[in-house]
C-alpha cells in the first residue's frame, strides 16, 4: 500500500508542522483536503495556526499547491492567534463547501479559555484594553456603555488612533479580543478555489457558561432523507470548566445552508451515569465526551461515534431521530477499541447494502495500529477489518471518492509534521487485493 504525503515540511507550504486532517468530495468529484498549518511548533494553541488546503481532480493521484484559506496573526507562540481543528462538509443541495474551525486569540487554548461568548447578541466582538473594556461595531471601538472612542480596527485586527497603529486585537498587548474561543466558519462556492471571509457563529451556538468550543474534527454531513433532509450537521465539543477540564460533545445544525445554526443537546445531558441523568455542568473527567463524528443511517436516523475518557477505552455511540437535536441509547461499543483518540466514520453511497467505514488507531493503550473497519448493516456491526498502518497512527479523515474508493488522510506518527493520503476499495478491506 502506497502512502502519499499531502501536507508536510517537504511540500511547499507556510509551515514545518501540520496536524488535524479533514477530507471531503465536492462537486464534480473534486477532493478537498484541509489541515492545520502550525508555525511555532506542532503543539495545539496557544500557537500560530492557519488553515491550509490542497485539492485533487484525479481521486488523490495528484494535488494542487497548498493554499492558505484562513490566515491568523503573529510570529511567536504565545503572541499569535490560532485557527485550530477543521471540519468540512459539502452541501449537495447548494454546492457549497463549509469549513468550520475554532479561533483563539494570543495566549489562549483549551485550558485557559474564558467562560464567555466573546460577543454580544448581535455578534459584536468584546475587546479588552489595559484599563477599559470595549465593543467592536463594524470598524469602530466603542466603550461598553456605548460611548465613542477614537479607535478603529481593520480586518486584520490592527487598532488605529488618528491613523497611527497602536495594537492588534488578535496578538494582544494594549488591545485584545475576549480571551475565549470562537467557533468560526468560512465557505467556498467554487469547489475550494476561493473562500469567504471568516464569520463567528458564537452568538448563535455558544452559551456564556461555555469556555472552549471547537469542531469535530473531521467531517460533517448533510442529511439526505427523512423529515430533516437538507439539514447540515457538524460535530462540535465544548468546555464548562478549564481546570480540571470538563468537556462534552454535541452537534450544531443548519436548515438554511449554513446561514444560521443551532446547537443540539449533548449526550452528557441525556445519558445515565451512576443511576442519575448526566449534567454537562457537573460531569467528572472520566465521563467527558470530546471529539466526535456521525453518519446518517437508513431513514434519516443519525448515529454518533464519540471519543471518551471511560477506562474501558471503547468508542461511545448514540442515536438521534430528530436530526441531531438530542441523542438517546448511549453506550460503549466494545468492538471498537480506542486509546482516547479521534476517529473517522463515513457512510458510503451507491452500495447494495448500507455500508459504513470506520477508521481509528485500534488499540486501547496507544495511538497505533491504524485500522479500517467495514459494516454492511448501517454501522451496527463491523464484520471486516484490515490494518492500514502498523505502529503510530493518530487522527484521520475519510471520504468516498468519485471512483467509489475510499480516500483517507491520516497522521502517520506523533511528530506533528506530516499528513499522508491513501486510498482503497471495500473489496480491499475484505481481503481481496486484486
Amino acid at each position: 500500500m502506497e502512502f502519499q504525503t499531502v501536507f508536510g515540511p517537504e511540500i511547499k507550504g507556510p509551515s514545518k508542522y501540520y496536524r488535524i486532517p479533514s477530507l471531503i468530495t465536492a462537486k464534480d468529484g473534486v477532493l478537498i483536503a484541509c489541515a492545520d498549518a502550525r508555525y511555532c511548533s506542532g503543539m495545539d494553541n496557544p500557537n500560530r495556526i492557519d488553515k491550509v488546503i490542497r485539492r485533487s481532480f484525479d481521486c488523490g493521484r495528484t494535488w494542487t499547491d497548498m493554499a492558505i484559506v484562513v490566515q491568523e496573526h503573529g510570529t511567536k507562540q504565545m503572541r499569535s492567534s490560532a485557527a485550530i481543528d477543521p471540519v468540512m462538509v459539502y452541501s449537495e443541495k447548494t454546492g457549497r463547501v463549509i469549513l468550520i474551525y475554532s479561533h483563539t486569540p494570543a495566549g489562549i487554548g483549551i485550558r485557559n479559555s474564558k467562560k464567555s461568548r466573546g460577543e454580544d447578541e448581535n455578534g459584536n466582538k468584546y475587546v479588552n484594553g489595559r484599563f477599559s473594556r470595549y465593543i467592536l461595531k463594524g470598524e469602530k471601538l466603542y466603550k461598553r456603555n456605548g460611548g465613542e472612542t477614537p479607535y478603529t480596527v481593520d480586518k486584520n485586527g490592527d487598532v488605529f488612533k488618528n491613523g497611527t497603529r497602536c495594537g492588534n486585537i488578535y496578538t494582544g498587548g494594549r488591545f485584545k479580543e475576549e480571551s475565549t474561543s470562537y467557533l468560526m466558519m468560512v465557505y467556498s462556492d467554487d469547489n475550494g478555489e476561493t473562500w469567504s471571509e471568516p464569520r463567528s457563529l458564537n452568538k448563535m451556538v455558544k452559551k456564556s457558561s461555555m469556555s472552549f468550543i471547537g469542531p469535530g474534527p473531521g467531517c460533517g454531513i448533510e442529511i439526505k432523507s427523512g423529515k430533516y433532509a437538507g439539514r447540515i450537521v457538524v460535530p462540535v465539543y465544548f468546555g464548562t470548566r478549564t481546570f480540571p477540564l470538563r468537556l462534552s460533545c454535541t452537534v450544531i445544525y443548519s436548515d438554511d445552508g449554513g446561514e444560521s445554526w443551532t446547537m443540539g443537546e449533548t449526550p452528557n445531558n441525556t445519558r445515565i451515569i451512576g443511576g442519575k441523568r448526566a449534567d454537562c455542568m457537573t460531569i467528572k473527567a472520566k465521563d467527558m465526551l470530546t471529539e466526535s463524528q456521525l453518519i446518517e443511517q437508513e431513514g434519516g436516523r443519525l448515529k454518533y461515534f464519540m471519543r471518551n475518557h471511560d477506562a474501558r477505552h471503547s468508542a461511545a455511540v448514540a442515536y438521534s431521530d430528530n436530526g441531531g437535536e438530542s441523542w438517546h441509547d448511549y453506550r460503549l461499543d466494545e468492538d471498537l477499541p480506542q486509546p482516547i483518540c479521534q476517529m473517522s466514520v463515513i457512510k458510503l453511497t451507491g452500495t447494495q447494502k448500507p455500508t459504513v467505514v470506520f477508521i481509528n488507531p485500534a488499540d486501547r493503550q496507544k495511538r497505533q495500529n491504524g485500522t479500517v473497519r467495514l459494516s454492511e448493516d448501517d454501522g451496527e456491526t463491523f464484520a471486516w477489518a484490515r490494518q492500514i498502518k502498523a505502529g503510530d497512527f493518530v487522527y484521520s479523515a475519510a471520504a468516498q471518492m468519485q471512483n467509489g474508493e475510499i480516500g483517507v488522510l491520516f497522521e502517520p506518527d506523533t511528530a506533528c509534521r506530516e499528513i499522508k493520503f491513501v486510498s482503497f476499495s471495500t473489496e480491499w478491506i475484505k481481503g481481496n487485493d486484486n
